[in-house]
């Protein structure tokens, strides 16, 4: 009985630990991640300036393929300077390889469809509610978003 009872709770500690905000949930990241539209609350960019932008982002996986919509006006995502105007993005996004083959689903990789960008994203919250991630690649803001 105390064999289990360590088990279970090692198990818990290791899936509750991986994001920085712990959760439980039996969904997977991928069913957590396309379930719905997420739309942006906030932009915290590397100097801890706090910027409010719309940007909403659907993630859906279509056969093989794992596909993304990304309605915006920041200047950082959209081909256009920051207006009010809405730029559509679309694209793939994939996890990161890890070591044997696996995937690291705290990194995402996201390539636009019109251009050569890609994108490296470090996801530090990912829940049912919640998604938040660092850009990598170009500003190291942390986008803040929440299920539409």
């Amino acid at each position: 009985m105390k064999v289990l009872l360590f088990i279970s709770t090692l198990i818990l500690i290791v899936s509750c630990g991986k994001y920085e905000k712990p959760f439980i949930t039996f969904k997977s990241p991928e069913k957590r991640i396309v379930d719905g539209t997420w739309g942006c609350t906030k932009v915290v960019s590397e100097e801890g300036v706090e910027l409010l932008i719309e940007d909403r982002i659907t993630f859906r996986i279509d056969g093989t393929d794992s596909i993304f919509t990304r309605i915006t006006n920041h200047s950082a995502l959209s081909t256009t300077p920051q207006s009010s105007e809405l730029d559509t993005i679309s694209g793939t996004w994939t996890w990161a390889f890890a070591h044997n083959g696996n995937s690291n689903k705290q990194m995402m990789k996201i390539s636009y469809n019109d251009s050569y960008i890609a994108r490296w994203c470090h996801l530090t919250v990912l829940s049912n509610k919640e998604l938040v991630f660092q850009d990598q690649s170009l500003d190291n803001a942390t986008y803040y978003y929440s299920k539409l």
